[in-house]
């Protein structure tokens, strides 16, 4: 096996420890939840003056729903060109720091999004610096974007990633790992539905017999959606958000449910949503209408050649920090599927190591996993950028 160049980027890693934590510590202590562009702005800021310390050319696009997006770029000597995303906004109400503020206690740290993703973030900031440091440039450029919106689905930075992953080689997405050794090289595709029942309004308790209830139209069509998890292995038809008319003493004419369909193919997603319409096209209830509406989500992320080329370099500098790397696919989203959209060859779950994701109670970070699974980060940039080239995705 070659000689993993990680292996001599740890202890740097395990020097930046201390300042690295200090840095974590002021991002996790401001609220940016999604949406929340103060917050979202001061964290960009931070990062942006930390960037540009290191020589990296930093631009923030604004967003005035969602805050600034930014991308860091700094030119090297060689050839590839390796692109960083990380994404800054977390998934909690405005006050959550208040609630849970930034600590440690026995080696894991706990606040709102220090998994999720504001760890990830700062580890490849300094995975960065540990490269520049020791004194590597054979990059052709190392493009950083780290985005506003990622646990909405990234609908206003979505094409600035599709844009700049036509002009990199590689992407590699710094999202936690749930494990010590784990990747990703594999995640489900997501399409949301709106299924609508109209139906005919009575008085429930003078006539009835003359009302069509969209709510039991809507109870069958729940059960033949639940059903189809038979016919489709692997695929996912989540049912959330049921409404209906809320008049008690009317039979109600209107209806609704919102579903979550995840499959690991654009195949089994397009074979899962002709199965809706199937669903859709009929009535079990004479009298009742239906309405179908599709909104597509990220495509699926599916193993190509070029990633498994990348998973490849990146156990053997997982070799070089103690890890026997595997990957697994996900059932989540992330930014890897728009890169992968795009054509670009990506590895995710990079990030260190916790869980609780979603959940300010729990939510973790694993701190011994920063120097390791930064110094894995830097010894596979280092490696990418000297490897053969290969097509892309």
């Amino acid at each position: 096996m070659p000689q993993p160049y990680s292996q001599t980027y740890l202890p740097l890693f395990q020097s930046y420890q201390d300042e690295l934590l200090q840095r974590l510590a002021l991002l996790v202590n401001i609220d940016s939840g999604t949406g929340q562009v103060e917050g979202i702005n001061q964290v960009m800021a931070h990062l942006q003056q930390w960037l540009t310390e290191l020589d990296f050319i930093v631009t923030l696009h604004p967003n005035d729903e969602f805050g600034a997006n930014l991308v860091a770029r700094r030119q090297g000597k060689g050839t590839r060109k390796i692109l960083l995303v990380g994404h800054v906004d977390t998934v909690y109400a405005a006050g959550a720091v208040q609630a849970q503020p930034f600590a440690i206690q026995d080696g894991v740290a706990h606040g709102p999004g220090v998994i999720d993703m504001k760890s990830g973030v700062v580890m490849g900031l300094y995975a960065l610096r540990a490269l520049l440091e020791s004194g590597f440039d054979q990059f052709g450029e190392l493009v950083v974007v780290w985005n506003n919106d990622e646990e909405v689905g990234s609908p206003g930075s979505s094409a600035l990633l599709q844009q700049i992953a036509h002009e990199v080689d590689y992407g590699l997405v710094l999202e936690p790992s749930g494990k010590p050794t784990g990747l990703t090289q594999a995640r489900k595709g997501a399409d949301k539905y709106v299924l609508e029942i109209s139906g005919v309004s009575a008085h429930s308790g003078v006539e009835p017999y003359k009302g069509r209830s969209a709510v039991i139209e809507l109870a069958h069509k729940i059960l033949a959606i639940q059903n189809l998890h038979a016919l489709f292995p692997g695929v996912t038809f989540n049912i959330t958000r049921l409404s209906s008319s809320e008049t008690l003493n009317i039979v109600p004419d209107q209806a609704s449910c919102h579903i979550s369909v995840r499959a690991f193919s654009l195949q089994a997603l397009e074979a899962a949503g002709e199965a809706l319409n199937e669903v859709a096209s009929s009535s079990t209830l004479p009298g009742t209408k239906i309405k179908l509406t599709c909104t597509h989500g990220r495509r699926p992320y599916e193993p190509t050649p070029a990633v498994s080329h990348m998973l490849e370099l990146a156990k053997i500098e997982g070799e070089g920090v103690g890890l026997k790397l595997h990957a697994e696919p996900k059932g989540g989203v992330s930014d890897a599927n728009n890169l992968m959209a795009a054509g670009l060859p990506t590895l995710d779950t990079l990030g260190p190591v916790g869980g609780g994701m979603h959940n300010l109670d729990i939510e973790h970070l694993r701190v011994a996993s920063l120097p390791v699974r930064g110094a894995l980060v830097a010894g596979l940039i280092h490696r990418l950028c000297l490897s053969e080239p290969l097509h892309k995705a």
